[in-house]
């Protein structure tokens, strides 16, 4: 059964996509006074992604001052490090995240999912969110990271303060006020995990990060905390809104829904689609170190140039027919960037949802958006998914 008409209206996500339509076909490239520079199209983003050197990613610094707990946070973080040291981080963490290794995690995943789903008992209608799609990758990262599970009340709360939002782009205010004391607590808590692993390590992700060396020379405590709270933030985030926009999507395109069920082999090509459709993560942030070009446009040196993946995900140029869900497109996305930032975390986040949604599948014979409930999404600049999204099984 598909979600009501009322309840799709009140999808921020679909204004957004709009928007992105009409930025596609009119201004593709262009200059917003307070945001910077503004880019839509599929080649035009690509070009963005693959030249690190023009495009750089440390957009933190170039637009905010020292501010001492986000510059420790920020000397591990991936997503906003540029090369050399970049690929220095990033040798270290990708043995952990290689397909291989990741295909090794499907019994502990398929455990925990079930164990999840057991918990939900014999109830018809359930909020899928909060029992499943958020649930489930934070605890895989707890587990791969070594970290206390039952310490999952606090990331929820650090999460809910960080959100997605972009420290090139936030309010100072915000920044001071959520943003600053949630990740000063958060890197404490990291840190001094960090120092009892030094000394008694254990067989987990950040054992090994603590114990890891580039060059001879041990990694800093603020690239560790960094890299381990991206893989916990940026992992869960992806999986939770995966999950969820997948049983949104099915439940809307029915027919789509029943083929997946009929056939699970087309499940991955399925996962992909909804990816495009609604990437987790709508957009990214660069800065210029030299003035260039975009669709025309002389872009000074020391820009903010925002690429938002989620319209060059619907270029028509790039895939025919972009709005319709199509499980069979063969065009490849952008959700997971490109080149040296590809995100480390795909594997892990494709394989969580096939498991999820199989699982699911073979619980209940029907899963439908319960209409009754109330249906939450995020802001959808910051995260396309939702924060609540209840569903009425039965079988």
């Amino acid at each position: 059964m598909s979600i009501a008409s009322d309840t799709l209206a009140k999808d921020p996500a679909e204004s957004l996509f709009a928007w992105f339509r009409s930025m596609l076909d009119t201004q593709p490239v262009y200059r917003d006074p307070e945001k910077g520079w503004q880019v839509f199209g599929y080649a035009d983003i690509s070009r963005i992604l693959a030249d690190t050197t023009t495009f750089s990613s440390d957009t933190a610094h170039a637009f905010n001052p020292p501010q001492p707990d986000l510059d420790f946070f920020d000397m591990g973080n991936l997503v906003t490090t540029d090369p050399p040291r970049h690929r220095q981080l990033r040798s270290v963490i990708s043995s952990v995240f290689t397909a291989r290794a990741v295909t090794g995690l499907t019994p502990r995943i398929e455990k925990i999912t079930n164990a999840l789903l057991d918990g939900v008992g014999g109830a018809d209608r359930f909020d899928l969110i909060d029992s499943l799609a958020y649930a489930l990758p934070i605890n895989v990262i707890l587990e791969l990271l070594g970290l206390p599970v039952e310490d999952e009340p606090l990331f929820r709360v650090w999460g809910e303060a960080l959100g997605t939002v972009d420290a090139a782009t936030v309010p100072p205010e915000q920044l001071e006020n959520e943003v600053v004391p949630a990740v000063r607590e958060m890197n404490a808590y990291l840190l001094e995990h960090v120092r009892r692993l030094r000394k008694n390590p254990t067989d987990d992700v950040l054992s090994r990060l603590a114990g890891a060396k580039v060059d001879g020379t041990y990694l800093d405590d603020g690239e560790i905390v960094g890299v381990t709270g991206l893989t916990m933030f940026a992992g869960h985030a992806t999986t939770m809104a995966l999950i969820g926009n997948a049983v949104l999507l099915f439940d809307r395109h029915p027919e789509v829904g029943a083929a997946v069920r009929a056939d699970r082999s087309l499940l991955p090509g399925a996962l992909e689609e909804v990816l495009r459709l609604r990437p987790p993560f709508p957009r990214l942030a660069r800065v210029t170190t030299a003035d260039t070009e975009l669709g025309g446009h002389t872009v000074p040196a020391g820009s903010l140039v925002t690429p938002w993946i989620g319209a060059a995900n619907r270029d028509a140029s790039r895939f025919p027919d972009p709005d319709r869900f199509d499980i069979h497109r063969t065009t490849s996305h952008l959700v997971f960037g490109q080149g040296i930032h590809f995100c480390l975390g795909a594997p892990l986040a494709r394989l969580e949802a096939k498991v999820a949604l199989n699982i699911l599948m073979d619980r209940y014979r029907d899963i439908a958006v319960d209409e009754t409930g109330s249906l939450e999404f995020e802001n959808p600049r910051q995260l396309i998914s939702p924060t609540r999204l209840p569903v009425r099984v039965s079988g």
